[in-house]
């Protein structure tokens, strides 16, 4: 689908189409809205059932199948590396790789959405591939910055010279990636816990070209959605200066090693705003598929092979769902509160179940330790906080979001 001129309008206009017709609509003749959240979880669980990875390179252009590999074993191997990565021991490591990060840029004027994305960025970095030489981290982290811009900028640069820079970067982190799961295979390199890591034993069924992607797509993942929750967490932090005040008294007084053992029960009122964050500010905005099946969705039917479009942030955002649904409120995720979700399948920052983001316990860990340190740690100073905007790319971005931290 080509980017509209003006995202902002075209969501308004989605959301109104949306209330309109039951939340299933054609935006055009291949492109069907499914923002309705029971129509939306049956087709994204479906069509994800059985999918298997494309063949490699080699195999399409010698015209030999490649061994179908799902990629639900992917899933599962990066579920159980992941469980092994969020002890209280790891979460501890990835709060310091924030702080060194922070540390840095003290005192300084900064854009704090760029600041936000480099802080999740490069402390998450090692969960998905770690053990990498300093020039190797750079390599990777050019190739993350470039994709950044592209999807945060509206004019990230164009011509030839450029589409060349950017293609050679990629070249150069898929090389590192490359060489990385072969010195692990061969064990002229270490193995490490991270989520490249079970690539390596799936590699002789694999093959290099898929196992590339698999990474790749980590990589990817943690190269964008991340930074903008985090960049939304502290635009939030910094207009609502009363749920300020409530996590720093939550957050001051609770035991570090609590905090890293178990935040969302060492911290439930930090935990509500990290969610309601989630709920208003979700990233990516719109998901793009194709439909590997047929679905009647009674109002109108869906075509294997014709192009659909989910949502969470329209979920999230449509009154039929969410009473007082523009309005930041953390408390409606209280237990009972007439406010909250009206049913499952309403929250769903994270995705659809079974394909929903494998990382959604390291993230919200992750958002929720932001503002731990905002909190405990630092001080952030925005001038004219309330003036400040949101407009809408790949996900929400505050613009002109800028701001110093200092010890607290």
């Amino acid at each position: 689908m080509t980017s509209p001129h003006h995202p902002t309008d075209f969501l308004h206009d989605l959301r109104l189409r949306s209330a309109a017709e039951g939340g299933v609509f054609w935006i055009d003749d291949d492109q069907l809205a499914v923002f309705e959240p029971n129509a939306a979880r049956r087709v994204s669980g479906a069509n994800w059932q059985r999918l298997v990875m494309h063949d490699r390179l080699v195999d399409m252009i010698r015209r030999r199948p490649s061994t179908p590999v799902r990629w639900s074993r992917v899933r599962t191997a990066w579920l159980t590396q992941l469980h092994r990565l969020t002890t209280g021991e790891h979460n501890a490591k990835l709060i310091t790789r924030m702080e060194q990060i922070i540390d840095a840029r003290l005192g300084e004027d900064v854009d704090l959405v760029m600041l936000a994305q480099d802080v999740a960025v490069r402390s998450m970095l090692p969960v998905a591939l770690s053990g990498l030489t300093p020039r190797e981290a750079a390599q990777i982290g050019r190739d993350l910055d470039q994709k950044l811009i592209r999807l945060i900028d509206r004019h990230p640069g164009d011509g030839l010279r450029h589409h060349l820079r950017f293609v050679a970067v990629q070249i150069r982190a898929g090389l590192v990636v490359r060489r990385v799961l072969r010195e692990r295979a061969s064990g002229r390199r270490a193995r490490e816990l991270d989520l490249a890591d079970p690539v390596v034993d799936m590699l002789p069924e694999l093959g290099m070209d898929r196992a590339l992607d698999v990474v790749t797509s980590v990589l990817t993942a943690i190269g964008g959605p991340p930074g903008a929750a985090a960049a939304s967490t502290l635009y939030e932090f910094a207009r609502n200066p009363e749920w300020a005040r409530r996590l720093g008294a939550e957050l001051r007084g609770v035991d570090p090693a609590d905090f890293c053992a178990a935040p969302t029960k060492a911290a439930p009122v930090t935990h509500r705003f990290v969610k309601e964050v989630l709920r208003m500010w979700s990233p990516p905005l719109l998901l793009v598929r194709r439909s590997r099946l047929s679905f009647d969705l009674g109002t109108t039917r869906l075509e294997k092979g014709r192009g659909y479009m989910l949502s969470p942030h329209m979920i999230h955002r449509d009154h039929r769902f969410w009473q007082q649904a523009d309005t930041f409120d953390p408390d409606r995720f209280l237990p009972g509160a007439p406010h909250g979700p009206v049913g499952r399948g309403y929250y769903v920052p994270f995705g659809w179940a079974p394909k929903k983001c494998v990382g959604a316990d390291i993230g919200t860990t992750q958002l929720m330790a932001l503002c731990y340190l905002m909190c405990t740690r630092y001080r952030l100073t925005v001038p004219d906080a309330e003036k400040i905007t949101m407009v809408y790319r790949f996900a929400p971005v505050p613009q002109k979001f800028r701001g110093r931290l200092a010890f607290a």
